[in-house]
This record gives C-alpha cells, structure tokens and sequence, in this order.
C-alpha cells in the first residue's frame, strides 16, 4: 500500500479552501508556506490578482503558485480564485473580541464560539464518503487498535469505549510500547485508528507503519491532511481547527475528534441495525444482574 504524494490526495477543492489551508500549513515547505501566508493575510487580493502578482507578492516563482493550487486540490491558479471567491462571501465568525480585559459573559461566549466554529469548519470539510468508507471498515475488522498519545489521549479513549457499546473487539492505547508491542501482532483482519491533531507524532506515525507491514488497514482522524500521517492512511479524516495558541482551541480540536467519532457510532449502529439493541440489551443484562443498573420498567 503505497503512501500517496500530496497531488493525488482525493478532496473536495469546492468548500472549505481556507480551512483547509490552516490545516496543512505546518506540512507546506518554505516556498510554498510564502504563498499561503499572502492568502492567509490577503485572501480578498488574491481573488483579483494575476498569478505573476502572487507569485511577485509571496517572491516565489509563479510555478510555486500553481504547485500550491495543485496541492489544495485545484487544477489551476484561476480554479483555485474561483473557490476562494466563493468562500469570502461568508464572513469568517469573529471569534475574538476586542482588545482589553472580557466579562464573564465574554469568556464564556467566547469559549462556545471557538468550539462551534471548529466544528462547523470540520463539518464544511468533512468528506462523507470516507466516513462511510471508514464506519464500514470498523464494523468488518476482527480488532480495532485505536492509538494516541499526549492532548488525544481523551479521544482515545473515549473512541475505545464507544466501539465497545456496538460489540466491537476495540483496544486503546496511549502508551508507545504496548502499540507497538500491539501492531507487531496484527494482521490483514484488523484496523487501526490513529489519532493525532499535528500529525506528526514520531509515536503515531511509527505504530502505523509498524501496522502497516503487518498488512492492517489504517485509518486516522487528523487536523493536517498532509502530514506523514494522513499521507500514510487511508481513509485520513480531517477536522479543522485553527492554531492552538489559546487553551479554548487546543480543546477545540479535541471537540472536533470526539464528534467525529459520535458520528462513526451513528453510521455503524445504523449499519448493524437490530444487532446494535440486541448488544446494547445484553450489556444492560449483565449489568442489571450484578446491580450496578437497575431494570428498566416494562
């Protein structure tokens, strides 16, 4: 299974340009990081300007600006203006308030702002065909290995414990060695779930590979669609959350995993249909019989 180039990475280059942008940026060598940070402050000129004028404003070569539409998903400079036009017509929420110190009110709103954006971003960009890809895949596997480690240990195990109420064989872990020790054990029948804001995890990317060889599927939830990562997995889920220099949007990202993750409940519960009661009914029996539920009225 080969780890595909940037270029051949399937997207959807119609929604979500700027998003998207914010997402691969630390993946984007120094040439091509010129030319987003001219789109990133000036998105409103690049719509109006003339290749050569981009290229003149990043001081890159106007090949370096097509190279950079070609790894958003364009197939040329015009397309790619074409897109971004699109997306400026909505304004971008604005998520910060005005210089000075905030109420409490302020914070609060704030707080909910941050985290709805990032989802609604997510959502934009979101590529329902690899969720479904990604529901079936979790609902054949023998075992599913879902592994993270540091600010996606939550999600990690959060995810275990969601699979295990729709009797999936799920394993977590957030511990180097044990998945590694874990992925030497793998084989053609099992998936792996990795997790990883960046992307870039030495820890993550190691256990996928080590996965890989054992001829596991690997699949990932990620914020960087061109990080060692995703290039690595497939499918590669991509969430959307902005830089995390705030407290409020590291949790941000994490809000983004844990709905991705609801959704995949939902696709595969729907894909299993009554077994999924039948599971969830069985678990209630054993736990009404050692009383830690009571039995549900009639």
């Amino acid at each position: 299974m080969e780890i595909m180039s940037p270029e051949t990475v399937s997207r959807d280059p119609q929604t979500g340009t700027l998003i998207r942008l914010r997402g691969l940026y630390p993946s984007l060598k120094t040439a091509l990081r010129k030319v987003a940070d001219v789109i990133l402050r000036q998105p409103e000129m690049a719509i109006y300007a003339s290749v050569n004028e981009v290229a003149a404003a990043a001081t890159v070569s106007e090949a370096t600006v097509m190279r950079f539409c070609r790894i958003l998903g364009f197939k040329g400079f015009q397309d790619f203006k074409i897109a971004l036009a699109r997306e400026m017509v909505i304004p971008s929420p604005r998520l910060r308030e005005e210089a000075g110190a905030e109420d409490e009110a302020a914070i609060v709103r704030r707080v909910f702002q941050t985290n709805g954006a990032a989802l609604q971003d997510t959502l934009e960009i979101l590529e329902i065909g690899a969720m479904m890809e990604a529901a079936q895949l979790l609902l054949n596997a023998r075992q599913v290995m879902v592994v993270g480690v540091s600010g996606s240990g939550p999600a990690v195990t959060y995810a275990g414990n969601r699979f295990l109420l729709l009797g999936l064989k799920a394993y977590m872990y957030t511990d180097f060695y044990l998945m590694l020790m874990a992925a030497s054990l793998l084989s053609r029948e099992d998936v792996v779930l990795a997790i990883s804001n960046l992307g870039t995890t030495r820890e993550i990317v190691e256990t996928v590979g080590i996965a890989r060889e054992k001829d596991a599927r690997v699949m990932c939830i990620t914020n960087n669609s061109l990080s060692p990562l995703a290039r690595a997995c497939h499918p590669a889920l991509v969430t959307a959350s902005r830089e995390m220099t705030l407290p409020e949007e590291a949790v941000a990202s994490l809000v983004c995993q844990i709905s991705i993750l609801d959704a995949l409940f939902a696709l595969i519960a729907q894909l299993r249909g009554t077994q999924s009661q039948a599971t969830l009914a069985g678990m209630e029996k054993a736990m009404v019989k050692v009383g830690v539920l009571r039995e549900s009225p009639k």
